[in-house]
């Protein structure tokens, strides 16, 4: 095979983009002689606008003709000298060209690819829902596989050593319908994205484009802010099956102009650290990841199914199941973890009471106790809940493996696959000594597990596993603001978000969600230079509003000194920066009576005329912005959710999908405060999303918070 010359290649990116551009510009001209110049356009569910264009160019796209006008200026941006500048330039109008054609599909069809294997556009929702594992590094990199494999049980490798290493996913061309053959699952669940054919590879470069809009608060046309960021993350790489074609070539150098480097199996001269020839199949994964510098940090786990984050979000149906306890088995099902003296462990143990899986009958449900018995030095009981919450975890990782819940609220299933492939519960130890060690090995240094299947002995272990519960709700609930010395700072977005820092309190987590205090005090303890650092409050400065003197240094500091002050328990003042992976924004009404919480899921308009997407916009970045906040789900019902903004009560609206999901909860915290119908108060999308329509309906309930201040006076 003979070697292709840079002069080639960068030829061959001119020829793509002058393809992509010709073929752009009639598509919009075709679409504005139908629908007009001042037709909308627009990629739905995310707020900036078509994200390529919004990044490196600046121009506004919310019409046609707006499109018309940018797409005339690209046919001038490159030449056909045969340069790496050229072809730069090239690249980035294949780019602009293929995310004009692929949102003019969104015009007549909101859901264009609905029914195929493909997503297309994937929403901000989704790379929100990343940013946690993103920016703690469970997802290290993003790999972006493009064209056709010449061997597919090879491509099917490289796909398992992906996964099992974290990475994301991305898969354009052939090699969607080559990994679908070989039953490799897809979707958003599995971390493995097919958003489609030829210019639809665009999608995954605004993937990467909108993690650094989302979290990093580059503004819109910083063109040197966009290309500073993306070079140090999110770590994206594309690998580069077979022969390379006029529109995957100026892909390619779209690529490099956001940050990544292309491995190839094609024989290319080649750009040190940018483009590289790799003539076999199994050493691409790891040319990729030293090239972009990614660190792995997954250690590998001994059982006979593949194991990774991917496999997170994988579900287990009901006909696809092989045994299942707990939840609709309605069979007994608990798992805990506690800390034991160094004599009663012995490091590495797994032992399994009643028949494993292989002795259970196909289709069946069984009891099941997860015991899990660890000790370390600087182990402590406080301890004993966070690294329980991980058993969940943990579980899912393995391929063919569902865990949902926690405590004596489960629900597991193997699935036939699985089963067949090997895996028992048995495995369940081996998953949990592995992991735990890994993740937590600076305080626990022994691990034992122990599984329980016949359910008479597992009965006899409950009332201890209920007795232990008990007594870590009653401390969690003595622990408050007011009775800790120390709050701590959450720096796990730093690189995603440097503008941005969680500080942690006994009643206001992390805003992703994933970090309350405990974990983040038990974090400390493992790593003492790690993300969560310990802040001393200090002097109060404002008691009302939730400030203190220890605290505002350590946001200063921890700010890069952009953040002076920060207010715990009011959102009109000086509030808490967000980065962009918060469960739900909190956003005062139009007209200052109120407070909606809207979750990121939630795809609709709200009573603020802004959707999510929109608002999320607004919110991130490490800005601090009055009047709205990015947090956690369960701060909703927090004694400190916004207690000097009326708290609780001001609450007149959020989606009903949110409100049904915490409806448990928010009724405690409604009957705390002596109202018992205040749950039927708010309103949600079946009632209204027009902000008179929400004013009629505060008034037709007579909404507590018509009786509080205005937000602004």
């Amino acid at each position: 095979m003979n070697t292709i010359s840079n002069h080639d290649l960068f030829a061959l990116a001119v020829q793509g983009a002058r393809v992509a551009v010709d073929l752009a510009e009639r598509s919009v001209q075709e679409a504005v002689s139908k629908y007009g110049p001042d037709h909308p356009v627009e990629y739905p569910e995310t707020c900036y606008e078509l994200p390529s264009v919004f990044a490196w160019d600046g121009r506004e796209t919310k019409t046609l003709g707006q499109l018309e006008e940018i797409m005339a200026s690209y046919r001038t941006k490159f030449t056909g000298d045969a340069t790496v500048e050229n072809a730069l330039a090239a690249g980035e109008a294949t780019m602009i060209a293929a995310e004009v054609i692929e949102a003019l599909k969104y015009i007549d069809d909101a859901r264009p690819y609905e029914g195929t294997e493909y997503m297309g556009f994937v929403p901000d929702k989704v790379i929100r829902g990343l940013g946690f594992a993103f920016v703690d590094d469970t997802i290290p990199g993003a790999a972006v596989l493009a064209g056709k494999s010449p061997d597919p049980d090879a491509l099917v490798r490289i796909v398992r050593d992906l996964q099992s290493k974290g990475i994301l996913i991305i898969a354009s061309g052939e090699v969607i319908e080559q990994l679908a053959s070989k039953g490799v699952q897809m979707g958003e669940r599995s971390r493995l994205y097919p958003v489609g054919h030829g210019t639809q590879i665009v999608h995954a470069l605004n993937f990467a484009i909108r993690a650094a809009l989302s979290f990093g608060g580059v503004q819109r046309g910083d063109r040197e802010g966009i290309a500073s960021y993306l070079a140090k993350r999110p770590k994206v790489f594309v690998m580069e099956f077979g022969p390379l074609d006029p529109i995957l070539a100026g892909a390619a150098f779209a690529a490099v102009l956001n940050g990544a480097c292309i491995v190839t199996d094609q024989p290319v001269e080649g750009i040190p650290e940018k483009l590289i020839y790799v003539p076999g199949p199994e050493n691409m994964v790891q040319e990729a990841i030293e090239a972009r510098g990614i660190k792995v940090r997954l250690a590998p786990v001994d059982i006979p199914v593949a194991y990774g984050p991917a496999f997170e979000g994988e579900v287990v149906r009901r006909p696809d199941t092989y045994i299942e306890a707990g939840g609709a088995a309605k069979t007994l099902a608990f798992e805990l973890l506690r800390l034991r003296p160094e004599d009663e462990i012995e490091d590495g143990k797994i032992t399994v009471i009643g028949p494993d899986v292989d002795s259970l009958p196909e289709g069946g449900r069984t009891a099941i106790a997860i015991l899990v018995d660890v000790y370390g030095r600087k182990m402590q009981e406080d301890f004993e809940g966070v690294l329980e919450r991980r058993i969940h975890l943990f579980i899912n990782y393995a391929e063919g493996a569902w865990h949902t819940g926690q405590r004596n609220i489960l629900w597991i299933r193997l699935s036939r696959t699985a089963v067949a492939a090997g895996l028992r519960f048995r495995h369940f130890g081996d998953i949990l000594i592995t992991k735990l060690k890994e993740e937590f090995g600076n305080i626990v240094s022994r691990v034992q597990v122990t599984i329980i299947t016949d359910e008479e002995e597992a009965r006899k272990r409950l009332p201890e596993a209920l007795d232990v519960y008990a007594h870590r709700d009653a401390r969690l609930a003595g622990l408050t603001d007011e009775k800790v010395d120390d709050y701590y700072t959450c720096g796990l977005c730093e690189s995603f978000a440097p503008g941005h820092v969680c500080i942690v309190t006994p009643e206001r987590l992390g805003l992703c969600g994933a970090v309350n205090w405990l974990d983040a005090r038990a974090a400390q303890e493992i790593d003492p230079n790690g993300p969560n650092k310990g802040v001393p409050k200090g002097e109060c400065l404002d008691e009302v509003k939730g400030q203190w003197r220890g605290v505002n240094d350590a946001v200063y500091e921890a700010t890069h000194h952009r953040i002076e002050r920060f207010n715990a328990y009011t959102m009109m003042e000086d509030p808490m920066t967000s980065c962009g992976c918060f469960e739900v924004i909190v956003a005062m009404t139009a007209d200052v009576q109120a407070v909606i919480a809207v979750n990121r899921e939630y795809a609709g308009m709200t009573p603020i005329g802004m959707k999510f997407s929109s608002l999320a916009g607004s919110v991130g970045g490490g800005r601090q912005t009055p009047g709205f906040i990015g947090i956690g789900r369960k701060y909703i019902t927090s004694r400190k959710f916004i207690p000097a903004d009326g708290g609780f009560l001001r609450i007149a609206w959020m989606p009903r999908e949110l409100k049904e999901a915490m409806r448990d909860a928010l009724q405690k915290r409604a009957e705390e405060l002596g109202e018992p119908d205040f749950v039927d108060k708010i309103a949600d999308e079946t009632i209204t999303t027009e902000a008179d329509g929400l004013t009629e309906w505060m008034m037709k309930v007579d909404h507590p918070a018509l009786r509080m201040p205005p937000l602004l006076s």
